[in-house]
This record gives structure tokens, sequence and C-alpha cells, in this order.
């Protein structure tokens, strides 16, 4: 089962393994802290070790929660808390430099600032940090811990070189975004070529076999029929080309309406049914996956006009908690399948589609007629 861009049996083994080092830690943490020098105590430098202890918990948990949203206006109010949290950690480590855990807390904090700084000041306050927990230990007669320097140069190198990686991550998303908008565009512009092709020479064969039985005095029923055909071809095709022009503006109808109309389109232009079934809670869904679900919609309906004639269709759009279904199916052609030249995206751009969202396409025999199932997380 996936929830999100993970299965449920990861997230269960992410969970225990998180919940199993967070007791590890805290209990590691404790019994140093109890074996610490001067150990906890309601009096002289104990008292202080708590209150360090106390207040760099309150500081780094609320700076870390307070910042956490990317860009939120917050964030410089939990980078303030996180300075305040690495002030008091540091302040722990001088006061009990073995077992009081304060250069531990002082470098989650400082890798919390550091993701979120520009470099120049990730360097500074690396650099500044370096400086002071040299100082500290001079100050405090127990002397530079190298060790502990060179892990805190170590920190600040890997928080800028893992913040340089993210970037680069973050601009390769936004070229592959990029690039598919305008290989979208490309489609839709082949789309709305497709549509015009299809509506007008259907049109035309239409209106030209209307002509003919009107020239030659033929049945006026028949060539009304003709007639009626064309029509609804042109409003159909207008109607396609006018979402696909939508697409190409960025505006995306919500799939259930959008449906709704491609049934009625369907029923005009063909005289048979469409039954639209919807289940689940109507919500937004993102813009890639509601034009997925769109297109593959009016993909499969083209398909079962085009290799169907005469065949009953029923649509089914399902709302889940972490994705959306679509079902098309019909009960198989019952008239003779008039071919036309071009095609719009087929089973294999529809499933590729799909597949870039991270969603699935199963299409195949059902009975006498076809279906088209498609699913995409949102």
């Amino acid at each position: 089962m996936k929830l999100g861009s993970f299965t449920l049996e990861e997230r269960l083994v992410r969970t225990i393994a998180i919940t199993v080092a967070l007791i590890w830690g805290a209990v590691a943490y404790f019994r140093g802290l109890l074996h610490s020098t001067p150990a906890p105590a309601l009096h002289g430098e104990g008292l202080a070790v708590v209150l360090l202890n106390a207040a760099t918990f309150a500081l780094l948990g609320a700076g870390l929660w307070v910042g956490r949203p990317k860009g939120s206006r917050w964030c410089r109010v939990g980078n303030v808390l996180l300075l305040g949290a690495m002030g008091t950690s540091l302040s722990l480590y001088a006061v009990a430099p073995h077992g009081g855990g304060g250069y531990f807390f002082s470098m989650v904090a400082m890798w919390a600032l550091l993701m979120r700084m520009p470099p120049r000041w990730g360097v500074a306050l690396g650099g500044a940090t370096v400086v002071a927990v040299g100082g500290l230990g001079e100050a405090y007669g127990h002397g530079p811990d190298y060790g502990l320097l060179a892990a805190f140069v170590g920190l600040t190198l890997g928080a800028l070189a893992s913040r340089q990686s993210a970037h680069a991550q973050e601009a390769a998303r936004r070229a592959e975004a990029s690039n598919a908008v305008l290989a979208e565009r490309s489609h839709i512009a082949r789309e709305i070529h497709d549509i015009l092709a299809h509506s007008l020479s259907a049109q035309i064969v239409h209106l030209e076999g209307a002509r003919l039985l009107l020239s030659r005095d033929g049945d006026r029923v028949q060539a009304l029929d003709r007639v009626e055909r064309a029509r609804n071809l042109a409003k159909s095709g207008l109607d396609e080309t006018r979402r696909a022009l939508a697409t190409l503006r960025g505006e995306v109808p919500e799939p259930k309406e959008v449906i709704a109309e491609l049934a009625e389109e369907f029923h005009a232009s063909t005289g048979r049914p469409c039954d639209v079934q919807v289940t689940g809670v109507p919500r937004e869904l993102p813009p890639q996956a509601g034009l997925a679900v769109v297109r593959t919609a009016q993909e499969a309906l083209t398909n079962v006009r085009k290799h169907a004639p005469g065949a009953r269709s029923r649509i089914v759009l399902r709302y889940l908690g972490d994705a959306v279904e679509l079902e098309v199916s019909d009960t198989g052609g019952t008239e003779p399948v008039l071919e036309l030249e071009g095609g719009g995206y087929g089973l294999v751009g529809m499933r590729e589609r799909a597949e870039l969202i991270g969603g699935t396409l199963e299409t195949g025999p059902e009975g006498k007629g076809f279906r088209v199932a498609l699913r995409v997380p949102a």
C-alpha cells in the first residue's frame, strides 16, 4: 500500500528505527548526564547544569519546530531560537565538558542553522563556533578539545556541501519541470492540430454526403442526419479545442466537472449514453494529477468513438485518501468502424503521462469491450 512517496511497510520500518534511536539516545544522554562532572543538583554548578539542559531542550525544540516550513515568515524567529540553543548548549559544555552533552546539542542546532542560512553566513557561523569552543576550553581551564574542534569544522563543511547538493537537486528538478511544461505544450499543440483535423475531416465527410443526397433528391431525413452529425462534430471539436487552449494557459478545471462535460459530448456525438459515477469526497487535485485524469478520460472516450462505434461507456472517478482513480470502460462496438487519420496521445502517451507523476495505467479487454484504469497519487 502506498502512502505518499513511501509504502506502508517502509513508513513502519522508518518509524520503528527512529523510535529506537530516540530511546537509545535519551537513555545514553541521561546516563552520561547523571555521571557528569559536576552532576545535576539543586545548588551551585549542578543547578546550572539542570537549568542549562532545560533551556537548551526548550530553545532547540522550539527553534526546530517554528522554522520547520521552508520559507516560512517564522523562519527568522526559529533561527534566533536555534542561536539561543547554541549559546546555552555551549555554556553547558563549558560548565560540564565531560558527560554534559552540551557539544551534541550545539551540533544539532548548528546543523539546522547551516541548512537554513546562506553559505557565507554558514561559514561565519562555523568559524565563530570553532573559536568559541576553543576559547571556552581555555577559559575554563580544561584546554581545547582538538577532536571536538575538528568535529565542528567537519560539521560545517558537511552541512555546506549537503546544502549545495540540495540546491543542485532543486535546480535539476526545476529544469525537469520546465522541460515537462515545454513537452506538455508541444503535446497540446499537436493535440489541437489532431482535434481540428479529426473534426473538420469528419464534418467534410458528412456534409459531402448530405450535399450528394440533396443534389440527387435523396432522402432528406438522411441528409438532415448527416448535417446534424456534422454540427455535433463541430461543437465537440470546438469544446475540445477550448479545453486544450485552457490547459495551455495553465487553467486546469476540476476533473469531476470536465468528465461530466465529456460524458455529455460523448452522448451528443454518438447518441449513446455515458454513465458517470463519482465516489469519495471530491477535492482539489495537484495540476499534474488533474491534467492526467482529464486527458486520460478524454483519450479513452475518443478511442471508444473511433474504435467501438455504438458502444455504451461508463466512467468511474474515485477520490481516495492518497490517490485518485479513473476507470473508463465500454460495452464493445455495434457499428462499422470509421478510421480517421491522425491520433491523440494513445495508450502509450497516457501511460507515459501517468508514470511521470508516479502513477499507473492499466488497459485491456473487458468482456466484449475495453477498459482503461488510471491511478495517480494526489
